[in-house]
């Protein structure tokens, strides 16, 4: 009992500085993470990200991206985990690159994913070299695992911009994180645990709940939990359930991304949500704002933040 009080405590002070807000976060906070992050950013190559993940991963590396594409949107959906810096320009919207913008930036190199850039790949390569990293699955890939592409993807970008050896530590911080993290977990008697994650998303879509592919699914796992839900979308590792059709959510806890107010009211709110399983079990926990198509940074921060929210519930208890 004792060495489980002294894990839980020591766990709240790594994880301190990592519960912060998207407007609060600055490159500081990554740097406390047990990632061997550069303190200092470069500019060469210079390297144009048309999406967040990349953005990401570019940052990881200590390579500040010369240009974007919605910046607002990585500093809100992303988190802003490494923190975006002043002085990256804008280059358009994901879907919809700017072509002239990005040719304006003179990139050594142009990185996107298949999934919104394919279409564009040959408009892109004559302005640069373009690597096109995987995101989600293609509908032939039922056994598709986004932390196993993830780990490619990184070593792929790594490469390309001469950071081959920090991704190679970085990856290995990573597994030693997520080992730290499962050891404590099962000091908690939590192993085995059933858990799903999910998050409320506007447009009427209701609870999106992560499947198997999921790089959440694969965190969950390798905190030596058992992950609950596998149903996804046509080529997502998603899927979106309306109230009526969150009871299929059985036999699970159930993570759950804190959202800005109003998001999720109305199933909240509703009785038949009182009716769920998880919510009358009261297995049911939530977490700030995560990405989930990220690398290294966003693997650690999402266990790191999964660990802490059972094992505060574990203490109430």
């Amino acid at each position: 009992m004792k060495h489980w009080f002294s894990s839980f405590a020591i766990l709240l002070c790594l994880l301190a500085s990592n519960t912060l807000t998207a407007a609060e976060s600055t490159q500081a906070d990554v740097l406390k993470l047990p990632l061997s992050i550069p303190a200092n950013l470069i500019e060469q190559p210079r390297v144009v990200a048309l999406n967040w993940s990349a953005a990401e991963m570019l940052l990881s590396l200590g390579i500040k991206p010369v240009a974007v594409t919605s910046k607002n949107g990585y500093r809100k959906w992303q988190s802003n985990h490494p923190m975006l810096p002043d002085g990256v320009a804008e280059i358009g919207n994901r879907a919809f690159p700017s072509l002239p913008a990005v040719l304006k930036q003179n990139p050594d190199l142009i990185v996107g994913y298949p999934f919104r850039h394919a279409r564009l790949f040959n408009e892109l390569s004559a302005i640069a070299p373009t690597l096109l990293l995987q995101q989600f699955a293609r509908f032939e890939q039922v056994d598709y695992r986004y932390m196993e592409q993830m780990r490619e993807n990184y070593q792929t970008l790594a490469d390309r911009v001469g950071k081959s050896e920090l991704a190679k530590q970085q990856l290995l911080e990573m597994d030693k994180e997520l080992e730290r993290l499962r050891l404590v977990l099962a000091s908690a008697n939590l192993q085995g645990k059933n858990l799903a994650y999910g998050k409320f998303v506007g447009m009427g879509y209701g609870l999106r709940v992560f499947s198997q592919q999921s790089l959440a699914a694969s965190v969950i796992k390798a905190l030596g939990l058992n992950y609950q839900w596998d149903i996804s979308l046509p080529g997502k590792d998603f899927t979106h359930l309306q109230l009526e059709q969150v009871r299929m959510l059985q036999d699970t806890g159930l993570i759950l991304v804190q959202e800005s107010s109003g998001k999720g009211e109305r199933m909240m709110t509703s009785p038949l949500w009182s009716e769920h399983e998880f919510v009358q079990k009261n297995d049911i926990y939530t977490v700030s704002p995560l990405w989930s198509f990220g690398g290294p940074v966003s693997v650690i921060r999402m266990a790191q933040a999964f660990t802490a929210v059972l094992l505060e519930r574990q203490n109430v208890n």
